[in-house]
């Protein structure tokens, strides 16, 4: 039940749907535009998902590689500053200069030695990187290479913390400074390496502490000489509390990685292990790729941030180009699709104009192809071969009703004589009474009534009535005629006698029992003829007789009507009969007979209740 009842509500929403109750030509074209355009679109974005998909991949693989590569190139570089550091503090000559140096009056902080400055430009001369050596204490400051334009305790201080180190180095990040000399000063971001300086003879604290001032723009370089043909990528450098230690915007030198990368950025990059950390980022509506690895050589971590929307342009110009070939596609398929749509809904259509003409009445229409050779020339020869079978029917139709009206004018004229033949039967009936012949105007008279049965009113049915009466007419003629000595007898109710049935079935059956069922007797001849009612609703008669009887192949001839004697006064034959009832009533009518040799013959009429 609930199938029943959603199956209809479903189709008649689908029904609603505008293409569905559109022409065929939308239909068609909308079915060449989805054959053609979805291969294309499916297509197109799995070709831009897998090349985005890819680029991504492939970019992410290139910066780590990359990265590591810079990664290692800034340790391998920081490690020579190390080295360098070691062949000045591990110089016997110059910690002795600087024992001395440091063991100065107190009153004099800043100091200068020539001797010192000498030393250490022939260790430093072979490696321009380094900007400014120089040497602090709590007591004083002791120029090396290049002065420090600011030279008070408190811009010492924080070197001095490297003692807390012991014989560790100490990485301090990118400042911006003025170095001065003698002759001239000059500006520039530099980070520093400080250490511990010892006595070599016993490796006891001097209290000094060695800075190496290096200028940011060697590890500038070297970051983004890795970079350098690459769009899509920028690299700086961070120290282990988040400040930009290199940075190719020299005025965010210093500051917090947070003012590139935003509060989440500062936190993913600070809490980056010694794996390195890769993530994606959204900042300032920029969707980033962002690759994290730490230094071997101190805290510091290398950053690699890569740009989706500059790494994506590729794959979108593809993209683009795509929409371009799906506009020029979807142009070409719409083309294509009304040249087909036509060449199939104009023949139909102009089919359709004929049909419409043909309904109006104009036979004279035929359709005319084009030699096409297809379905639609199968379709016209068709379609002329009905026009032209249909105009041939109606003119059959038309001469057929014209010989008709004309028989039934003949038939009107015709009339007249059965009317003449009443009226001079029943003359002979009077002049027959008058002249006292009784028999002869009973005879005329009984003839008469047979014929206007038998004539009635041209209609196929009488009613049950009418029937035995003509029967009992022909009865009557007979006894005059052959002077028998049968005894019939008629039963029929009185709930049927008003019931139609087919005329002119009783009288060939009764005919059938006089002539052949007494051949062989002269007297105790009986035949029964009864009309009642079916249980079903029709109703049934029955004629029968005492006689002679028949065995069931010759039952079996008189249905078939092999043992009809067209010659025979008064016979039409039992097969006659039964097919007149059937053609009337239908093929579950007709008669049926039992009969036996010596046993006497009963046949019934079996017929539906009409009114």
């Amino acid at each position: 039940m609930p199938e029943s009842i959603v199956k209809p509500a479903w189709r008649r929403a689908f029904s609603r749907l505008f293409i569905w109750r559109s022409s065929m030509r939308s239909k068609w074209m909308l079915l060449l535009l989805l054959f053609s355009l979805t291969p294309l679109l499916v297509m197109g974005i799995i070709s831009f998902s897998i090349s985005r998909s890819t680029i991504n991949d492939k970019a992410t693989q290139y910066s780590e590689h990359l990265l590591n590569q810079t990664a290692d190139n800034l340790d391998t570089r920081l490690g020579i500053y190390k080295d360098m550091m070691m062949q000045v503090v591990g110089n016997d000559e110059i910690v002795g200069m600087l024992r001395k140096l440091n063991d100065a009056d107190a009153a004099q902080f800043d100091l200068d030695s020539l001797s010192l400055t000498t030393k250490l430009s022939t260790i430093v001369a072979t490696n321009p990187d380094v900007q400014s050596i120089s040497f602090v204490s709590d007591r004083h400051y002791i120029k090396g290479i290049y002065r420090w334009s600011s030279r008070k305790k408190a811009d010492a201080a924080p070197y001095l913390q490297t003692i807390e180190d012991g014989s560790n180095f100490r990485w301090y990040p990118t400042r911006y400074a003025t170095f001065v000399d003698s002759l001239n000063s000059q500006n520039s971001y530099v980070f520093s390496l400080a250490k511990q300086v010892y006595k070599i003879s016993d490796d006891s604290p001097l209290g000094i502490v060695a800075v190496l001032d290096i200028r940011e723009e060697v590890i500038k370089d070297l970051v983004l000489k890795a970079v350098s043909n690459d769009r899509d990528m920028q690299s700086f450098i961070v120290d282990g509390n988040g400040r930009l230690v290199s940075y190719p915007d020299d005025t965010l030198i210093g500051k917090s990685v947070a003012e590139v990368l935003g509060p989440d950025g500062y936190e993913r990059i600070s809490s980056a292990g010694s794996d390195g950390v890769k993530f994606p980022l959204s900042y300032k509506h920029n969707r980033l790729i962002v690759n994290v690895q730490k230094l071997h050589t101190n805290d510091w971590k290398v950053v690699n941030v890569i740009s989706k929307s500059a790494l994506y342009q590729d794959s979108n110009r593809l993209l683009q180009i795509s929409v371009a070939i799906a506009l020029v596609c979807i142009l070409f398929s719409i083309v294509t699709a009304l040249l087909l749509t036509n060449s199939i809904t104009k023949p139909i259509l102009q089919m359709i104009k004929l049909m419409k003409r043909v309904m109006s009445g104009d036979m004279s229409v035929r359709y005319k192809g084009k030699q096409r050779r297809d379905e639609f020339d199968v379709l016209g020869n068709s379609f002329n071969y009905m026009v032209t079978r249909i105009e041939e029917l109606l003119h059959a139709v038309y001469v057929e009703q014209d010989q008709k009206r004309v028989a039934e004018l003949k038939a009107l004229q015709a009339q007249i004589h059965p009317h003449f033949l009443y009226n001079t039967l029943d003359i002979i009936k009077w002049t027959a009474l008058i002249q006292k012949a009784n028999q002869a105007a009973e005879m005329v008279s009984l003839l008469s009534r047979l014929l206007r049965i038998s004539i009635g009113k041209g209609e196929e049915t009488v009613t049950v009535e009418e029937e035995i009466e003509h029967v009992q007419c022909y009865l009557g003629i007979q006894k005059f005629r052959f002077n028998f000595n049968i005894e019939t007898d008629v039963e029929i109710a009185e709930d049927v006698k008003q019931l139609r049935t087919p005329k002119l079935i009783l009288q060939p059956i009764v005919e059938n029992a006089i002539l052949h069922a007494f051949v062989d007797r002269e007297t105790g001849g009986r035949i029964l003829i009864r009309c009642e009612t079916e249980p079903g609703g029709g109703i049934q008669f029955t004629v029968s007789d005492n006689g002679v009887g028949m065995n069931p192949e010759q039952a079996g001839t008189l249905l078939s009507g092999q043992a009809d004697d067209p010659g025979r006064s008064g016979g039409i034959g039992l097969a006659n009969v039964d097919e007149r009832v059937k053609l009337i009533c239908g093929q579950a009518y007709g008669i049926r007979i039992d009969t036996k040799p010596g046993a006497g013959t009963r046949i019934g009429i079996r017929l539906p209740r009409m009114i």
